[in-house]
């Protein structure tokens, strides 16, 4: 999922990390997972994000736009288009979103045939989550306000409505919570930028990347945030149809 209308920090998909497009970074880094088939950049119909567009074709990405607000429904048309059953949704603000966490997801979700899966124990930012496109659809009809979807998070992670699970990553190293890694502000650009710099093109594995932060204490004080989600949820609407 990915657009340029952002207010914090405008057309962050595009700064550059060590010399390329963020989204071009997250895309090459996820590119390293052995389940996923195809790899969509899921964006909007509007004309803020026809450059995504044409350095998605410019690199050979396959693009999908749809509602600008139903973000929810843009995903269920992108599926339907490309035939998934199943989606793994990631954020085109999140650079270290790891490969391996996906690989995870996405053995478990089929072998336990869940409606959606996500690991919550690893850095905000690293994320990703498995949805079943059934559950998405339903999902979809349930909710009182489709353009509230972006945060389709609090949605679908409702285990009285899905069959949901939220994985524990076995490498307890990488199980740091509270340290934030996506890119919401200029001060995030920063934190992350001094990251890819001193990997360059070699960006290991969140394992390395992490015991790296440990051994640099002001910069790692900096990325960790704890944000409640119940901050986020009150200004949103992410209430079912029945609920009371």
């Amino acid at each position: 999922a990915v657009r340029l209308k952002s207010k914090r920090l405008k057309k962050k998909a595009l700064l550059k990390l060590n010399g390329k497009p963020l989204i071009l970074q997250l895309t090459n880094r996820i590119k390293r997972s052995n389940f996923s088939s195809e790899i969509i950049w899921c964006t909007s119909t509007h004309k803020s994000d026809d450059e995504l567009e044409y350095l998605g074709k410019e690199n050979r990405i396959k693009i999908f736009r749809g509602s600008e607000k139903d973000v929810m429904l843009r995903f269920i048309l992108a599926a339907n288009k490309y035939k998934a059953k199943n989606i793994v949704r990631v954020t085109g603000d999140n650079p270290f979103t790891d490969p391996n966490v996906i690989d995870l997801l996405i053995k478990k979700h089929i072998k336990n045939k869940n409606d959606y899966t996500c690991c919550n124990s690893i850095p905000i930012g690293t994320r990703s989550e498995v949805i079943s496109l059934s559950a998405l659809k339903r999902c979809h009809k349930l909710i009182q306000d489709p353009n509230s979807t972006e945060y389709m998070t609090w949605m679908l992670n409702r285990p009285d409505y899905f069959k949901t699970l939220d994985v524990t990553f076995p490498e307890k190293g990488i199980n740091r919570p509270t340290i934030s890694l996506t890119v919401d502000t200029k001060e995030d650009y920063r934190c992350v930028s001094k990251i890819y710099n001193h990997f360059k093109e070699k960006l290991p594995s969140l394992t390395k990347i992490i015991a790296w932060l440990d051994t640099k204490p002001i910069l790692l004080t900096k990325l960790t945030k704890k944000r409640i989600n119940k901050t986020i949820s009150k200004k949103i609407n992410c209430k079912f149809k029945d609920d009371f």
